[in-house]
């Protein structure tokens, strides 16, 4: 008996120091060097839409990586607390609303003047480079911005645009169309699920592909006391691709300027 207990403590001293040794690898990998002085940045003018993609990539992890999937389920409930806007789904969602309103204010700001085509084509390009990276959040949230009616009304900037320009942002707006349920977008995430170690999925669609499953498939088979195992099934799927997600590595440099 005291031979098994001691095999039992020297398992557990053995796994205690293997978690220590696990946590202090995560920490010096998310531990960021912080630049010594912060300058404003003009994006247009100081990063290319490949670098601004790069980090808004990063960004995007993050978030992700906070929510957790009990908070995904949690989400699904008809009951859900007042308290829930401080939800790290919600603050994903907001941040998804606050990129898309920068890019609309960055293009509207009253100081371009004749410079605002310019500006508008930059943010094309970083759309255009979100995509080309597998972050389909930021792409999805650059095109809403670009797609705002104050920016589709100015027909006069448009005819100022770089006409190779246009016809790449039609072409990702193409691919990230919601016609036959986004097949397009479904057929480009999984193709990039293939090429990249980190791929961010447009994060609206996947809960609403959560939100359908749990609504649509009953729990209990109908008429019956047993449980539906094919909805179990699916939502085990949606959440082990979710956590796929979140366990992505970003190999994209981080430049400490932006």
């Amino acid at each position: 008996s005291s031979g098994i207990n001691a095999e039992c403590v020297a398992s557990c001293n053995k796994l205690i120091q293997m978690l220590d040794s696990r946590l202090k690898d995560i920490k010096e990998k998310k531990k960021i060097p912080k630049p010594e002085t912060f300058k404003e940045i003009n994006f247009v003018q100081d990063c290319s839409p490949d670098v601004v993609a790069a980090q808004l990539t990063h960004l995007e992890l993050d978030y992700l990586g906070n929510i957790s999937c009990d908070e995904m389920i949690t989400m699904l409930g008809k009951d859900i607390p007042q308290n829930s806007s401080c939800s790290n789904v919600q603050k994903y969602v907001n941040w998804f609303n606050h990129l898309s309103l920068f890019v609309a204010t960055q293009v509207l700001a009253l100081d371009l003047g004749a410079a605002r085509h310019l500006t508008m084509e930059y943010y094309m390009d970083v759309a255009v480079s979100c995509f080309a990276v597998g972050n389909f959040n930021s792409a999805m949230a650059v095109l809403a911005g670009l797609n705002q009616s104050s920016i589709t009304r100015l027909h006069r900037l448009k005819e100022r645009l770089d006409k190779s320009k246009v016809e790449h942002l039609a072409n990702l707006e193409r691919q990230m169309s919601p016609s036959e349920n986004f097949k397009a977008y479904r057929t480009a995430l999984r193709n990039a699920a293939e090429r990249y170690t980190c791929v961010i999925p447009f994060f609206t669609l996947l809960v609403k592909d959560i939100h359908t499953t749990s609504e649509v498939k009953k729990t209990k088979i109908e008429g019956t006391d047993l449980i539906n195992f094919e909805k179990c099934w699916e939502m085990s799927r949606h959440m082990q691709q979710f956590q796929q997600v979140q366990q992505g590595v970003c190999d994209l440099e981080i430049d400490l300027n932006v």
